[in-house]
């Protein structure tokens, strides 16, 4: 794809799009090609009222007697053997939950976290109401200039937000989505547009962005689109016209193995939606002109690729929150990540030593993971991460 000059927001292109060609088991090799993406929203800080701990002892009300006391009550031997006990058991809890935090730290190995939807606390943004599909959506922001690329990117207010966990997703699928027709899948898929909104609303709106509902198109043939031709093995998200794009035979790019992954497709759909909330707030435009202001092909496929695992870190964000309402299991959630691996530029290829601008499968599997283990999207700010955990 060439580059040119611009001194204005450049112009649309295609967005995490696979390129033809057969899968490596296939004889051939496939792999994506870079993503395509003007002034951002300002915003103002939420201030939040400071609530009272619930259940706080209260003082009485003056002049009010206090409690007269109570003698001490006897002990009996059975009393204190069912206390002993008591303790025993809560020591073992909290040794097993500190054990499950532990594990989950750091969120950059290649084993993900157990399902952390704790449906106990109960689910957040309930009263929300997904908006219809934006078919208008306002444009996209961006940098006023270079400096403020580099800040959009690094320091941007979405990564003072957290994503509320757990969210109440309703989709049930009856159907694997790999065997469903295309208009089901664009159904489907658009429907799915109202969990990942429920999720992102909050955070993108606190940090004083906008973010307008995407389409889904299910396409079966090469298209022309306008952020240019897709093939017939792709997903994308394309900033020209605000939409996501899916080709209905992509699974195909997959071995039966991965391809077979419970909510496979929707993670591809949220790394998609991933983009649309770069572009929202000024994340994606903001790296295309530091990609284009690189000097050198190795640093602008760096730049492409800390684009793409954020993108993979907001998938999982994402399916933290709907991983109890989707009914999502730990082993599903591994296999989640091992679709994600399946992603990376070295898999896709065939050639171990590849470097590309989508990354490599242990660094996307390790991206998608860190989101998985974190409502923090600071966790996901990939544009500050040492240039070995984005290779």
């Amino acid at each position: 794809m060439s580059q040119q000059q611009w001194g204005t927001p450049p112009p649309p292109q295609p967005g995490g799009t696979w390129s033809r060609g057969p899968a490596p088991w296939q004889g051939g090799s496939s792999g994506w090609r870079p993503d395509a993406y003007g002034p951002p929203a300002g915003y103002q800080q939420r201030q939040y009222p400071q609530q009272p701990f619930p259940g706080y002892p209260q003082q009485p009300q003056p002049g009010a007697p206090w409690p007269a006391p109570q003698p001490p009550r006897k002990r009996s031997g059975l009393g204190t053997l069912i206390r002993v006990v008591l303790v025993v058991i809560g020591l073992l809890i909290a040794l097993n939950v500190l054990r499950g935090f532990l594990d989950g730290l750091g969120g950059s190995g290649s084993t993900p976290p157990t399902n952390p939807s704790d449906p106990s606390v109960g689910y957040q943004n309930e009263g929300y109401v997904p908006p219809a599909v934006d078919k208008n959506p306002p444009a996209v922001p961006g940098p006023r200039n270079l400096d403020a690329a580099k800040k959009l990117t690094q320091d941007n207010p979405l990564y003072e937000q957290t994503v509320p966990v757990p969210t109440n997703c309703q989709m049930r699928n009856t159907t694997p989505v790999q065997q469903m027709s295309a208009n089901a899948k664009e159904a489907h898929f658009n429907e799915l547009m109202g969990c990942l909104m429920t999720v992102w609303v909050n955070p993108v709106e606190d940090a004083g962005f906008t973010l307008p509902r995407p389409q889904v198109y299910v396409y079966t043939r090469p298209i022309k689109t306008a952020c240019g031709d897709f093939d017939d093995l792709n997903a994308a998200y394309c900033a020209g016209d605000q939409r996501i794009y899916y080709a209905n035979d992509l699974f195909e790019a997959f071995p039966p193995s991965v391809s077979s992954a419970n909510y496979g497709a929707e993670v591809v759909l949220a790394h998609e939606f991933g983009h649309a909330i770069q572009a929202r707030t000024a994340i994606l435009i903001s790296e295309k002109y530091l990609e284009q202001d690189a000097s050198s092909n190795a640093t602008k496929q760096q730049l492409s690729r800390r684009t793409e695992v954020q993108a993979d870190c907001f998938a999982g964000e994402y399916v933290q929150s709907v991983a109890h309402s989707q009914q999502l299991s730990d082993a599903d959630l591994q296999s989640l990540g091992q679709l994600m691996y399946n992603m990376g530029d070295d898999v896709l290829t065939g050639k171990k030593d590849y470097v590309g601008g989508h990354g490599t499968g242990k660094a996307r599997q390790d991206w998608f993971n860190r989101g998985l283990g974190s409502a923090q999207l600071q966790t996901c700010n990939s544009f500050v991460a040492p240039a070995d955990q984005v290779r």
